[in-house]
């Protein structure tokens, strides 16, 4: 009978343990191939050699890959911070009563179909929309403002706002879900003290869902350092790698200057630096729950 169930448990996970087991052995060869200086063509391609740490002492001293971890706290700094204080703004105005539900529908409609938008189509998107000639330019014309060049004068500030555009409907659902847990029992008692809007979203709200936007701001933290599609899409990582954030810098070291090795240590630390946003965020996390 045992071993019945242990054979009904195991085939299901079998596919998940297959797939673990590959990706593990992925990220090895990944961690060897950053301690060599495996290349995609030349001598280096046939027959890589052990190199060490020389890979990652390199990086430190590399210029370029100082300016694009500089550009991707930018890039995320502001994503994030978009994002999330966006998604609050909408997910407490969607839960007021005297709004127009049509409005409300309408409204969590459009910034829904922002968010699940297929990444190239984004792209496509963002390029007509921010051209000399595009809908972006017209309407400030209409303003007396003169064109510009949006990727070409402002592109880190330009797909910095296509990534809020896209990603706040993720922040938006997931305070909208918070909010629902919110007893009204707490605002009419509010209410019957004379609290006001701001006083019963500061002292009632805010502490409330505090858990919930420290998980918003891991999440959206992790997906946007990592983002890669919108930014390649958009700019290639320039002009003059102003846009080119670390996953950018990647992948042109490994597959515009053929740098695998490279390529690969610059992988792990960007990993190691992830995990540890990760970790202070988990313990500001607990730091918060402790305090409600």
């Amino acid at each position: 009978m045992r071993k019945r169930a242990l054979k009904f448990i195991g085939i299901p996970m079998a596919p998940a343990m297959a797939f673990l087991l590959l990706l593990l052995v992925a990220i090895g060869w990944a961690l060897y191939a950053s301690f060599t200086d495996l290349a995609l063509v030349g001598r280096a391609a046939r027959d890589p050699h052990w190199v060490g740490f020389r890979n990652y002492a390199r990086l430190f001293g590399d210029q370029f890959f100082l300016r694009s971890l500089a550009i991707s706290a930018k890039f995320t700094f502001g994503s994030v911070a978009g994002q999330c204080l966006l998604g609050l703004l909408l997910a407490v105005l969607l839960k007021r009563s005297d709004i127009n539900p049509h409005v409300k529908t309408v409204t969590a409609a459009v910034v829904t179909l922002c968010w699940v938008i297929p990444d190239i189509v984004v792209v496509y998107i963002w390029g007509a929309f921010t051209a000399p000639s595009g809908m972006l330019n017209t309407l400030l014309g209409t303003l007396g403002v003169p064109p510009r060049r949006w990727l070409g004068e402002l592109p880190l500030a330009t797909v910095t706002v296509a990534n809020i555009w896209r990603g706040t409907a993720f922040s938006m659902i997931l305070f909208s879900s918070a909010l629902d847990t919110i007893s009204p029992v707490y605002y009419e008692a509010a209410n019957v003290d004379g609290a006001t809007p701001w006083q019963r979203f500061r002292h009632i709200t805010l502490p409330l869902i505090a858990p919930t936007i420290m998980m918003d701001l891991i999440l959206i933290t992790l997906w946007t350092f990592g983002y890669f599609t919108l930014i390649f899409g958009l700019t290639g990582g320039g002009p003059g790698r102003a846009t080119e954030v670390m996953p950018v810098f990647i992948y042109n070291q490994s597959f515009r200057f053929y740098k695998i090795g490279y390529g690969a240590a610059l992988s792990f630390v960007m990993m190691l630096l992830v995990g540890g946003i990760s970790a202070m965020y988990f313990w500001l996390l607990r730091k918060v729950e402790r305090l409600r």
